[in-house]
């Protein structure tokens, strides 16, 4: 058996950090016919219904549930190291039992003095031998599952930055860089850059809105809309009519929403294309014309070869008896 688990005052505990106790058993109050256990409640006023909030605030104590089985009365607690805020104002050590005696008795109009002459029954607390320590074997299929869940994660991860890197925002972002790198350094295009951050602002506000619209499009179902709106113009019954009118509106809005999901996708696709388009055209290179404007050097090439020819042709000419 253990000991009995004191209700009315902060107790410490001689536990290290990740030492463990059980708390068991229950208490009843005659007020209400409410039952307390360590970590829930019973009120006896709503018929039985089950919520948080036992005898104990484990984590004002300095403890974590590890584990509960609350159809026994039964919970593990473990020291997790850090201070409880109930044992600071008490001024004894982490950890410690803090009673919510005061918190259960104002529920209930009550003094926490009041209160626990009404309580019948009452809690224990036994202290835990440490878990054992893993086998080899098992230490080592332990960190291989460790291992394989960072990897997972790790690729979950990585396939979500992919997504979002090819997403609409993650086009624009790459889009913008492009953009501000092309027209770095030109003084004549400061102002320019200024609206490239202005252009990805409003980029982010209409992809709020599409993924708001469509997030509420996956919940319609338009078929079945459809179907029913269809009944409901067949139908003769006189309450039919009233409920087509609405149908008929449900259609509409969504209808608008689908309107509105398009109207958000282009303005997001007409910001990426002109952020694309200062990119091209701040490009330092642009106009290159294949003939030079003054003295092009293929055109000089041809005029030398072309007066060879003339010279050997001349030189022939005289030396031909």
């Amino acid at each position: 058996m253990g000991a009995s688990a004191p209700v009315d005052r902060v107790t410490p505990l001689a536990l290290e950090r990740g030492d463990r106790l059980m708390l068991q058993g229950i208490a009843r109050t005659s007020v209400d016919g409410s039952v307390f256990d360590a970590v829930m409640q019973w009120d006896g006023l709503s018929g039985g219904a089950s919520r948080p909030g036992g005898l104990f605030d484990a984590a004002a104590g300095g403890l974590e549930v590890a584990e509960q089985h609350a159809d026994r009365h039964e919970y593990v607690l473990v020291s997790s190291g850090r201070p409880g805020i109930a044992c600071v104002a008490a001024g004894v050590p982490s950890p410690c039992l803090a009673p919510r005696l005061g918190e259960l008795a104002h529920e209930r109009l009550r003094t926490g003095a009041e209160l626990a002459t009404t309580l019948s029954g009452g809690l224990e607390i036994d202290a835990l031998p440490p878990p054992p320590v893993p086998s080899t074997a098992l230490r080592d299929a332990v960190t291989f599952a460790v291992v394989l869940g960072v990897a997972a994660a790790v690729v979950t991860l990585t396939v979500a930055a992919r997504r979002v890197a090819n997403g609409p925002m993650g086009r624009v972002r790459a889009a913008a860089r492009d953009a501000l790198r092309a027209t770095e350094g030109d003084a004549t295009l400061q102002r320019l850059r200024a609206q490239v951050h202005a252009l990805v602002a409003r980029a982010a506000h209409l992809d709020v809105a599409r993924r708001a619209c469509s997030k509420k499009l996956r919940t319609i179902d338009r078929a079945s809309l459809d179907r029913r709106t269809d009944e409901c113009a067949r139908s003769a019954i006189p309450e039919a009519a009233e409920t087509l009118t609405w149908l008929k509106a449900e259609r509409v809005e969504a209808t608008r929403l689908e309107k509105d999901l398009a109207a958000s996708v282009a303005g997001i696709a007409r910001i990426e294309s002109a952020l694309r388009v200062v990119a091209l055209r701040a490009r330092a290179h642009r106009g290159v014309r294949a003939r030079g404007e003054r003295g092009d050097p293929v055109d000089t090439v041809a005029a030398e070869l072309d007066l060879r020819d003339e010279g050997l042709l001349e030189a022939d000419r005289f030396l031909a008896p």
